[in-house]
C-alpha cells in the first residue's frame, strides 16, 4: 500500500521503521544478559520476549501490513513501557550478582 501524497502533490515520508538489526542487537542483549546474570535471567527474560514482540508487532516480517498509525503509536508507548520496566529488573538482578562488598563505581 502506498502512502497517501501530501497536498502540494510530493509523495508522503514513509513511516519510520525500527532499523533492521534491532532483533539482532535484542539478540545480543539476551546473550550477555545471560552470560552475566546465569540462572537469574528467567526474571528478566518475559520482558525481553515481550519488546521482541513489540518490535515484530512495529516491524512485520516479510511483506506483513504495518498496524494502523494509532496502532503504531500504541505499541511504541507499550514498547518504551516495557524497555523501561526491563532496565529495571536488570539493574535489579545485575545488584544480585554483584558480590557482597564490592562497590560500583
Amino acid at each position: 500500500m502506498r502512502p497517501f501524497p501530501t497536498r502540494d502533490g510530493r509523495p508522503a515520508a514513509p513511516a519510520p521503521k525500527a532499523p533492521p538489526k534491532t532483533l539482532a542487537l535484542l539478540d545480543a542483549l539476551e546473550q550477555q544478559v545471560g552470560a552475566q546474570l546465569g540462572s537469574l535471567r528467567e526474571g528478566v527474560q518475559p520482558l525481553l520476549d515481550s519488546v521482541r514482540e513489540g518490535l515484530v508487532a512495529l516491524d512485520p516480517p516479510g511483506d506483513g501490513m504495518l498496524p494502523s498509525p494509532l496502532e503504531q503509536e500504541k505499541l511504541r508507548a507499550k514498547l518504551t513501557a516495557t524497555l523501561e520496566e526491563a532496565e529495571d529488573v536488570l539493574e535489579a538482578l545485575q545488584l544480585a550478582v554483584t558480590p557482597a562488598g564490592r562497590s560500583g563505581g
